[in-house]
């Protein structure tokens, strides 16, 4: 078997992409795609023409309108990119059984020994983004590598459609980048003492691991992590859609605040859509963590788990994490929420109805329902009262 084989397809800017094949007028336009009209809202992707503007993701409306008034403004059509991101998925299954969605825009596929069907992995790759292009006109770009790591960062730097690190290469290719590529590095203990250490390439890390006992004073539990990552060095498989290792659910607020009944809605629906999720796999969580984004780009984040699937539970949780992370007195942009390290999980039938078995049956109902009839086909007064709140924000 091949020492790669493991591919990332990324569909560069696939909200532009999108709204293009939607509107072909906007095909030489400046636009962007924006979180909300409300002054406070923030762009999420651009055009280059806007980019050409001076405009850039995470700039406040008001202030890109005044800077390009010419710029088109459209808002955030979350439905469009997911029926898209979805129909793209759908194509892929006929180049591999194994593939992995990741954030919007992007796939993982195994493609190790399919080089008896494709001859190599350049050609299973140009075929692959050729079919795309003829499917659903959008541009993609693909790269190349024994594993998930690397091959996400080849797209992300690479300009090439396609591109390929051979087995051996990894370190050679990951030296002279950013530490900020590493998954470790954006943990917050590690990215302090990188940020003490003024460590501004990889390569500095891996000089530094050479020496793995004192590498290990310095880091810690993460020593063995950070060293292998650093390397190119990492062994997570491609899993399929059914077997994903982690769901992620975020929401951006359509007005920037730090309201208590707003915030409280969005940790409810958020955590609705995740016990949805988690129902329907039949699992539970060893690991959960809440992050929030503020209006002035900072965040802050939160660790706990998820003993139960049920919706009142994972709400409480979120909820203390929540309350946890929130330690600023600025306004809230946007919070997301990621379960991962999953168990198989199977309530027991009692005797006797206590609080906790009542509350697990009524979520059994509610998500019944919502499997049938979508997630917004029951919501909670208190959800319903803060959409009143914002909506009176927002004028």
């Amino acid at each position: 078997m091949s020492n790669s084989g493991v591919f990332h397809l990324r569909l560069r800017d696939i909200e532009i992409q999108a709204e293009r094949l939607l509107d072909s007028s906007l095909n030489s336009r400046s636009f962007v795609v924006i979180s909300s009209h409300n002054p406070q809202g923030i762009i999420l992707s651009l055009s280059k023409e806007a980019l050409s503007e001076g405009l850039k993701k995470g700039m406040k409306v008001f202030k890109a309108k005044k800077m390009s008034a010419s710029t088109l403004m459209l808002p955030y059509n979350i439905h469009l990119y997911r029926r898209l991101y979805k129909h793209i998925y759908n194509s892929l299954c006929n180049f591999t059984p194994v593939i992995e969605p990741h954030k919007l825009g992007q796939f993982f596929l195994d493609m190790r020994g399919m080089n008896s069907i494709y001859g190599n992995d350049h050609n299973a790759g140009s075929l692959i983004i050729k079919f795309i292009k003829e499917e659903t006109n959008l541009f993609s770009s693909i790269g190349m590598s024994g594993n998930k790591l690397v091959s996400k960062i080849i797209t992300s730097i690479v300009p090439e459609p396609i591109y390929k690190i051979e087995a051996g290469s990894e370190a050679q290719f990951l030296a002279p980048l950013s530490p900020s590529f590493l998954p470790s590095v954006n943990i917050k203990p590690i990215n302090k003492i990188i940020h003490f250490l003024m460590i501004k390439k990889i390569k500095e890390i891996q000089n530094i691991s050479k020496n793995y006992d004192h590498f290990k004073v310095l880091f810690g539990n993460y020593a063995t992590c950070l060293k292998n990552e650093s390397r190119g060095l990492v062994t997570s498989a491609v899993k399929p859609n059914h077997l994903a290792d982690n769901i992620l659910v975020q929401k951006v607020l359509s007005v920037d605040s730090n309201d208590h009944s707003i915030t409280r809605s969005v940790i409810r629906v958020l955590s609705d859509e995740l016990a949805l999720r988690l129902s329907k796999r039949g699992h539970i969580a060893n690991k959960l963590i809440l992050e929030i984004y503020y209006s002035d780009g900072h965040s802050s984040s939160s660790l706990g788990s998820l003993q139960s699937n049920d919706n009142q539970f994972i709400f409480n949780n979120c909820t203390e994490l929540f309350k946890k992370a929130n330690k600023r007195r600025n306004r809230v942009r946007s919070i997301l929420v990621s379960a991962s390290d999953f168990q198989s999980y199977a309530q027991q039938e009692s005797l006797f109805d206590g609080g906790e078995v009542s509350s697990a049956k009524i979520s059994k109902v509610i998500n019944k329902i919502r499997l049938k009839h979508g997630i917004n086909s029951i919501q909670y007064a208190d959800i319903l009262s803060a959409k009143k709140i914002n909506q009176c924000l927002s004028t």
